[in-house]
This record gives structure tokens, C-alpha cells and sequence, in this order.
């Protein structure tokens, strides 16, 4: 194969014209399609956010300071940090749709014997960024908390630290079993 042969006849032909149109229409649909996976990703991690979905460290942050701006409140405390720990992540639960066949058969002695089969699917909508199809979220479930410690500079006044693992433990709703208060001094960050 020789290709400047090639490359002559077609240069000498009155067909070189759309010979170039062609070779510059697939770079141009090769120059799409990289640039279009790039969009597709920007456009999924927007729609990720639209969602309701978030960075598991930001939400334990945002959670950590609620509940810090709660426990710096309460008399004797004085300065604190709190510390939240997951034991898993934010879970979604999809809709699902279900489709219920009952099949009849007979068995040797006449007997008719019935069974119900229930197939169960997620329901699948068009993302609208052009990713093709999701599941669609019908809610999402927190993430469970493994653990909370609370570190303040009243952690050695008994009475201070049952009303800080009191409230703490009506606010997260988790058993004070998973929840330490201890004395320290607090450094802020510059």
C-alpha cells in the first residue's frame, strides 16, 4: 500500500473537495465526542445536587456544627468542639414497580396448584442531561451515626456533662452509649 499514491490521485481527482469536507467532518465529530463526556459528567454531578445528594464530609461538618452551636449553650460547657462519626452513607430508596403473574398448574393427582410470581423493577426516568435513564428517588435515609464525642472545657463537671449527653442524645436521637463528653482545651483555628 502506498498511500502517497493514494494521496496524488486523490489530489489530482475533482472529488478532493469532498474527500477534505469528510476528513474534517470526522474530526469534528471526534472533537465532540470528548468534549460531550466532559459536559456529560459536569451535567450528572448537577444533577446529583439537585437531587439531594451531598459530600459525605460536608454533611457530618454541617451536622458537627448544629450540634456544636447547640452544646456551646449549655451553662458550663464553655468552649467546644464536637466530633460526629458515620457508620454508613446517605441510602437512597427508589420507586419501584411491580408486576404479579399467577400460574396454575396440575399436578399427577388432578390437583390445580396456584403461584403467585412478583417481578419487581426500579422505575427508570430520562435524566434530561442526556445520560440516559435513572432510577427515580422517591426519599433519601440519613446516614446512621456510629459516634459522637463532645470535647469542652466544662467536661469535668459532672452536672455540665449529663446535660451535654442528654441533649446531645435527644438531638441525634442515639443512645448515650455512643456518646462521649471529655474535658479539654479548646485551640481555634486560625
Amino acid at each position: 500500500m502506498n498511500f502517497k499514491k493514494y494521496y496524488e490521485k486523490i489530489m489530482a481527482s475533482k472529488s478532493k473537495f469532498i474527500v477534505i469536507i469528510g476528513f474534517i467532518g470526522i474530526f469534528l465529530i471526534a472533537l465532540s465526542t470528548f468534549s460531550s463526556k466532559k459536559k456529560d459528567e459536569k451535567e450528572k454531578a448537577t444533577l446529583c445536587n439537585k437531587n439531594g445528594f451531598t459530600n459525605m464530609d460536608e454533611y457530618v461538618s454541617k451536622l458537627e456544627n448544629k450540634v456544636n452551636s447547640i452544646v456551646s449553650q449549655i451553662d458550663g460547657v464553655g468552649q467546644s468542639k464536637v466530633i460526629i462519626t458515620l457508620e454508613n452513607g446517605i441510602e437512597n430508596v427508589y420507586a419501584n414497580s411491580q408486576k404479579k403473574a399467577t400460574n396454575t398448574n396440575e399436578n399427577f393427582s388432578g390437583k390445580t396448584l396456584k403461584r403467585d410470581d412478583i417481578q419487581t423493577d426500579v422505575v427508570l426516568v430520562d435524566s434530561g442531561t442526556g445520560a440516559g435513564k435513572q432510577g427515580l428517588i422517591i426519599t433519601q435515609k440519613e446516614p446512621k451515626i456510629r459516634g459522637v464525642m463532645v470535647l469542652c472545657e466544662g467536661g469535668d463537671n459532672v452536672k455540665t456533662v449529663a446535660n451535654v449527653v442528654d441533649a446531645v442524645s435527644k438531638c441525634l436521637n442515639i443512645g448515650t452509649n455512643r456518646l462521649s463528653v471529655v474535658k479539654g482545651a479548646i485551640t481555634k483555628n486560625k
